[in-house]
């Protein structure tokens, strides 16, 4: 399944480039910064930090007292915050400004993807929602790098698709770090 999934990836990809053009008719944003859709950011995010991965404008603002308390609790640590909208962008510049980075997290694509973790090398993840992307998820999982998702929930629907991935979904959610919290 994880190797049908990322063959549909590399093969929509001229779709994804037609989408973003037609997009940017109406949101000229969505015509720039394509290199870091690819994982393309050197000199744009400081390495070594937390990453935390908020989507677009609501996820965003989800994460910002989040972002605050992590700011506040590792202030030697760099944050980088990645969406996927310009929108998001723009709300997690005006939220943050200069005291976290901001790149596009990019596709979910293992080579953008592995280019994209040299880069940043965080020492840990934080996804907002349910964006459960595979190849991150796995890359993440290899390197040893702790996922935690947050502010998550799933509507009954969602669960039921899920649930019709089973194994794949199983093996998936393996590999997102426990909650170690005490009881």
């Amino acid at each position: 399944m994880e190797l049908l999934y990322t063959a549909l990836l590399y093969i929509i990809q001229p779709l994804v480039w037609l989408r973003l053009l037609l997009r940017s008719r109406k949101a000229p944003a969505y015509r720039k910064r394509w290199a870091e859709r690819y994982g393309f950011c050197r000199n744009k995010v400081a390495p070594d930090g937390i990453l935390l991965h908020s989507v677009s404008v609501g996820e965003t603002l989800a994460a910002i007292p989040l972002v605050r308390a992590l700011r506040h609790r590792y202030p030697s640590l760099p944050i980088t915050v990645t969406t996927m909208t310009p929108t998001g962008s723009e709300r997690a510049m005006s939220a943050f400004g200069k005291d976290v980075h901001h790149v596009y997290l990019p596709y979910d694509l293992p080579c953008a993807m592995n280019r994209f973790l040299n880069t940043v090398r965080p020492k840990l993840v934080i996804v907002m929602e349910t964006e459960l992307w595979p190849n991150m998820i796995s890359a993440l999982h290899s390197r040893k790098i702790p996922l935690v998702v947050a502010n998550a929930r799933l509507s009954e629907r969602s669960a039921k698709g899920y649930g019709k991935l089973g194994k794949f979904m199983r093996r998936l959610l393996s590999k997102i770090t426990p909650d170690r919290r005490p009881e």
